[in-house]
């Protein structure tokens, strides 16, 4: 399929959840026997994502390496290694095609503190180029928020970091649904809502002003729940072991930001929007995780849902604009951010589109939104 990209604010999108898998990655996979999650590991090029971005409208992508990430390694030596080869790695693809790529870096399993904290200090600085840092939702027997990663969280404060937090695996029995189905299916969205609270009632979040957080999956089931997670603070015993009140608790909730990958279905995104303001909330597509046919098939959803009254507040211009803000927000000296482009200017897909209908017809219904 072929056609004219036009830059235009609603036909255009800035991809803050999409995955690159570089040489040492996959390797690091094979080595050891796979993906925890169970989930198959699919292939990657860069002429695969840029004709995939083209085909949903992104002229911007931030790619990150998915879990686990080095955190596959351990708290070991290798995974400080790997950590430092990935953000490498996956900076030379940026470069490619400078303009295109932005990039989360990678960090060490957690439970590595002084390797962690090394990583940290190398990205910002030493090498200034990534967008902000991209962390799991537990690292072994701990969530993110965990009271011993304290002083992780407080070198990624003191140097104003965008973080990004992506579901991992969690050690549960039965591990798989029916003997056969990842944890990427259910127990993902899972693992972000713990991880949520673990940010929120160790007070990480609290004493961490100057973080910006991404949720991935729109939250997980965060949006449902939430009410009901910090409403327990209420019960007096709880709030006893908690190191921050509801009231405190509240107002982290109020300051986390939330991608809609793989979650653009009108329930979902009606709670989300019931949940936090539309200027959190960010597009995101799970590329090449999510397979094609979904993510197609979302981003129409999206955008029937966008074209309505109720979808009004995040339509792509308004996404556009809080995904640009962040991003400029925590600028590096050297990090890569979206560039504005003149209202209808028009080119050519460099690869080409690919064929589908619900991708061709959601760009069609998008492009003509008016704010």
């Amino acid at each position: 399929m072929t056609g004219l990209l036009s830059d235009n604010a609603n036909s255009t999108r800035i991809d803050t959840h999409i995955h690159v898998l570089t040489p040492s990655f996959v390797k690091a996979l094979d080595d050891s026997g796979g993906d925890p999650s169970g989930w198959p590991t699919p292939t990657w090029s860069l002429k695969e994502c840029i004709s995939f971005s083209d085909t949903v409208g992104s002229s911007f992508s931030v790619l990150s390496v998915t879990a686990p990430g080095p955190a596959l390694l351990g708290p070991t030596e290798a995974g400080r290694n790997l950590a430092r080869k990935l953000n490498e790695e996956v900076w030379e693809v940026c470069c490619q095609r400078k303009g295109r790529f932005g990039f989360f870096a990678s960090l060490p399993d957690f439970n590595d503190i002084e390797g962690t904290l090394e990583e940290i200090r190398c990205i910002f600085e030493t090498e200034k180029k990534a967008n902000g840092v991209v962390v799991m939702t537990s690292y072994g027997d701990r969530l993110v928020g965990d009271e011993h990663f304290k002083d992780i969280w407080k070198a990624l404060d003191h140097y104003k970091a965008l973080v990004f937090v992506h579901p991992g695996h969690v050690k549960i029995t039965p591990e798989k649904i029916g003997g056969f189905l990842p944890q990427p299916v259910l127990d993902y969205p899972q693992a972000t809502t713990r991880a949520v609270m673990s940010l929120i009632i160790s007070g990480t979040v609290t004493m961490c002003p100057n973080i910006d957080i991404i949720l991935s999956h729109a939250g997980g089931t965060f949006p449902y729940i939430g009410q009901r997670a910090i409403g327990s603070l209420a019960e007096p015993t709880l709030a006893k072991k908690s190191r921050v009140n509801i009231v405190q608790a509240q107002h982290a909730v109020s300051r986390f930001y939330y991608d809609l990958a793989l979650s653009t279905s009108t329930p979902q995104l009606k709670a989300l929007l019931a949940f936090t303001s539309p200027s959190k909330i960010l597009f995101g597509s799970d590329f090449p995780y999510a397979p094609r046919v979904g993510i197609y098939g979302g981003l129409l959803q999206y955008s029937k849902f966008a074209a309505g009254e109720e979808g009004k507040s995040i339509r792509p211009a308004r996404l556009n604009e809080n995904a640009t803000t962040l991003l400029q927000k925590h600028k590096a000296e050297h990090s890569i951010l979206p560039v504005a482009l003149e209202y209808g200017q028009q080119k050519e897909p460099e690869f080409g589109l690919e064929s589908s209908q619900d991708a061709e017809q959601a760009r069609e219904q998008l492009a003509n939104l008016k704010d």
